[in-house]
């Protein structure tokens, strides 16, 4: 597996007010980052404060007090290049917002789903819409959302969704959006279509009880072939997940692991650049960390993840983040979000964090430090970022 140096970075907002959300796309590299990681040393050691921050828009404060975060004006938030309304009915929303088979040529474009399962494919790179019809049943909010890539053909790209909160017995909790092939389209088949597959086994065991999906990720072995690894709580332990090697093929279906679970928390990504998968710690909440998962291909237990404190909170206040974003840039580069409730009168702000993991003197790409670069608040009386992707 491969991966580009990103070039943009695409914002996901909400607004609450007016029930539709927008899609803004910023460069990453001029908000949040230096010129190097040696640059980036030199200015971090340079401030005082415990929570250095810079505030990307001016926006009504709202009920929290923000002396503990120094900030300076970088620039405003770019005009949105498309709104979306969730659906004309009181209390829906878009319940996932991922992006389609993320590479080099493809960073913008990304697959919506709201609350009544209707699917929606939009390129920020072209400025075009295309719909994906309705899934077979609706997923819940957030699903687990992963886009398989096949560096080979663009035809057999595909996108796998999960309920996050299976229910006992359920038979409609998993599919994947596809391309129709070229030779069974017509006007009759779309170009796209869901497909249910088979639901992870522990949904039919005797005594499961609804259990949340708490982690999961992909590896791609030698010959392409993407497998989706997921961990649950309530004792399911981790299950592992075959997809087919090509559009023609059919998926070998579900494996048991392990007991164990993985180390992370929502979703790891693996970086080639240091042959370790990243994401946001289990057992130290809100903090990034990686690991090897590799030994899983044997169905061994990963090891213990190393951890980075990525953002230095000031105290007084529970710090408890509503939403966690990690995405990978490429180069050793990452950008991290953490929305957080602004006080008891409403209200959220994000956090977006630049940092750059850089091998240790010794060259070794696992024993890596991390260089923090800039950070930026985003400030909101009306909207919410929802996913950075």
């Amino acid at each position: 597996e491969t991966r580009m140096k990103r070039q943009f970075v695409n914002l996901v907002t909400r607004n609450w007010t007016e029930g539709f959300y927008s899609v803004r796309r910023i460069d990453p590299y001029r908000n949040f980052f230096y010129g190097s990681a040696e640059a980036a040393a030199v200015e971090v050691a340079k401030k005082k404060e415990s929570f250095p921050a810079t505030q990307m828009q001016e926006l009504p404060t709202p009920s929290i007090n923000f002396e503990s975060f120094p900030a300076m004006q970088i620039q405003e938030l770019p005009t949105p290049s498309i709104n979306i309304a969730a659906i004309d009915v009181p209390g829906s929303t878009l319940d996932m917002f991922g992006l389609f088979t993320p590479r080099a040529t493809s960073e913008g474009r990304m697959v919506y789903v709201n609350t009544m399962g209707d699917a929606g494919l939009y390129d920020a790179d072209n400025r075009i819409h295309t719909c994906l019809g309705r899934l077979n049943k609706p997923k819940g909010h957030r699903p687990m959302c992963l886009s398989v890539a096949h560096p080979d053909a663009d035809e057999e790209d595909r996108m796998y969704v999960l309920d996050s909160n299976p229910r006992k017995g359920a038979q409609q909790c998993f599919e994947v959006l596809q391309r129709t092939p070229r030779k069974w389209r017509n006007n009759l088949l779309p170009q796209w279509h869901w497909r249910l597959l088979s639901p992870p086994p522990f949904v039919h065991q005797p005594g499961y009880q609804p259990s949340f999906i708490t982690s999961f990720t992909t590896m791609v072995d030698g010959d392409g072939v993407s497998t989706i690894y997921i961990s649950g709580d309530g004792g399911i332990g981790t299950y592992s997940f075959e997809t087919p090697r090509d559009q023609y093929s059919e998926p070998r279906g579900w494996s048991h692991v392990g007991e164990w679970m993985l180390p992370f928390r929502g979703r790891a990504q693996y970086v080639p650049e240091f042959n370790l998968w990243f994401g946001f710690s289990a057992l130290n909440p809100n903090h990034l960390c990686a690991t090897d998962l590799s030994a899983m291909y044997n169905g061994q237990q990963p090891t213990a993840p190393k951890v980075w404190e990525d953002l230095n909170l000031p105290e007084g206040e529970a710090w408890l983040p509503k939403q966690l974003e990690l995405l990978p840039l490429g180069g050793g580069k990452f950008l991290i979000a953490k929305t957080f409730a602004a006080g008891l009168l409403g209200g959220y702000f994000s956090l977006l964090t630049g940092i750059e993991m850089i091998p240790s003197d010794g060259g070794d790409r696992q024993a890596l430090q991390m260089v923090k670069h800039k950070c930026a608040r985003l400030v909101f009386m009306d909207e919410v970022l929802e996913w950075v992707l």
